[in-house]
């Protein structure tokens, strides 16, 4: 093998592990939106929402996506650019290793923790985040918020 063959492997194999991380990095919950490659159509929604109790409104953005499973994922996104909430329903659960980044974890550990309730039928509720999926065949839904990121005054029944 030549040397320089040689050094091309590494080099595409060096892009592919930074490829790797930069995927990874795009982790939804908590982080910036995510890009869905397998999506049929996006779209962005700047929404206000008064505070309950209040005059003042509560602005915010819902990205929209449909997926080409046709599961709808929607994300909202506070005025930091960070996700605070994501939704999804359709026949089919999307990714949520992506959507849920970071929290992912907390769902797997609690689906552990109830073998036979699976990834669809669950309600965590923990200090730091609240995560529900229910479903079944081809009708599938779910919400997640991260309880510190929200903005003041917004009211979790507005996630959708």
């Amino acid at each position: 093998m030549k040397l320089s063959s040689y050094k091309h492997g590494l080099r595409m194999m060096a892009t592919g592990l930074l490829a790797t991380v930069s995927l990874a990095c795009h982790a939804s919950l908590g982080h910036a939106p995510t890009s869905f490659p397998d999506t049929a159509s996006s779209q962005a929604v700047r929404a206000r929402a008064l505070a309950a109790g209040s005059a003042s409104a509560v602005n915010y953005n819902v990205n929209s996506t449909t997926l080409t499973s046709g599961t709808v994922v929607r994300e909202y996104v506070g005025s930091d650019g960070t996700v605070f909430a994501v939704s999804w329903n359709g026949p089919f659960i999307p990714d949520l290793r992506t959507l849920l980044g970071d929290q992912f974890q907390t769902l797997t550990s609690a689906a552990a923790s109830r073998p036979m309730a699976g990834h669809s039928q669950l309600h965590i509720d923990r200090a730091d985040v609240t995560i529900e999926s229910t479903g079944h065949m081809r009708a599938y839904a779910g919400r997640a918020w991260i309880k510190a990121k929200l903005p003041a005054g917004f009211n979790v029944q507005d996630i959708q």
